[in-house]
C-alpha cells in the first residue's frame, strides 16, 4: 500500500474519532456520563457500534480520554496566551475572549464535562487524580500569569491562587449564564478583567 493511501487511511480514522469524542462531548455535557449509552454517542456521530471499539475500550475511556484531552487544549491555550503576547494582563484578555468565542452551546458542554470529572464517583481513584492534577496545573498557569502581573504593577495585590479561582469562576459563570439565554450578554474582557486589574494611583488593600 502506498505511503498516499496510508495517509489517507489515517485522515478518515481520525475524522470518525473525532466525530464520535465531539458526539460524546455533547452528550456527556448535556445528559451525563451515567445516562449516555454507547450507542447514543455513535448514532449521534453516525458511526457504526463496533467502530467505536476500534477506537475506545469502553465508555470510560472515551470519557476520560475526552476530559484530559479538553484539559490540555486549555493548558495548550495557555501556551498561546504567553507566546503572543509579553503583557500578563493581555494574556489573560486573549484567554477571555478565546473561552467566549466559538459556540456558546460547545463551550458550555466542554464546562460542564470537567466538572463533572472533577466530582465524578464513577471514575477510579487514579484516574481522577490524574484529572483533578491536571485542573491544578491549569489554574496554576493562571495564577504564575497573575503573579507576574503583579510584579509588573497590572495587577492588584493579593493571593494569586485565589485570584485566579476569582478569575475563573467569573469566566466559566458568564459562559453558564449566558447559555440559559435569559438575559444573555456579550461579553467584555475588560470588564471581565476589571477585580483583577491594579489602576494608576490605585492602592492595594492591606
Amino acid at each position: 500500500m502506498s505511503p498516499r493511501k496510508n495517509e489517507k487511511i489515517q485522515e478518515i480514522r481520525d475524522i470518525r474519532q473525532h466525530e464520535l469524542k465531539e458526539a460524546a462531548i455533547e452528550l456527556f455535557g448535556t445528559k451525563g456520563y451515567a445516562a449516555t449509552k454507547i450507542s447514543d454517542i455513535t448514532n449521534k456521530a453516525e458511526q457504526s457500534h463496533g467502530l467505536f471499539y476500534h477506537y475506545f475500550k469502553s465508555k470510560e475511556d472515551l470519557y476520560v480520554k475526552v476530559i484530559l484531552e479538553l484539559l490540555t487544549v486549555i493548558i495548550g491555550t495557555v501556551d498561546q496566551a504567553e507566546e503572543e503576547h509579553d503583557s500578563p494582563l493581555k494574556q489573560l484578555e486573549w484567554l477571555t475572549e478565546v473561552t467566549h468565542s466559538g459556540s456558546l452551546r460547545d463551550g458550555v458542554h466542554r464546562h460542564i464535562l470537567i466538572m463533572q470529572a472533577l466530582y465524578s464517583d464513577h471514575l477510579t481513584q487514579e484516574v481522577k487524580e490524574e484529572i483533578v492534577e491536571k485542573y491544578r496545573f491549569m489554574v496554576e498557569r493562571i495564577e504564575h500569569i497573575i503573579i507576574r502581573g503583579q510584579i509588573a504593577g497590572e495587577f492588584i495585590a493579593g493571593d494569586a491562587e485565589e485570584l485566579a479561582v476569582y478569575h475563573l469562576s467569573l469566566v466559566h459563570g458568564l459562559l453558564l449564564t449566558n447559555a440559559r439565554k435569559i438575559s444573555p450578554i456579550k461579553i467584555s474582557a475588560d470588564k471581565v478583567l476589571r477585580q483583577l486589574r491594579r489602576h494608576p494611583g490605585q492602592e492595594d488593600d492591606q
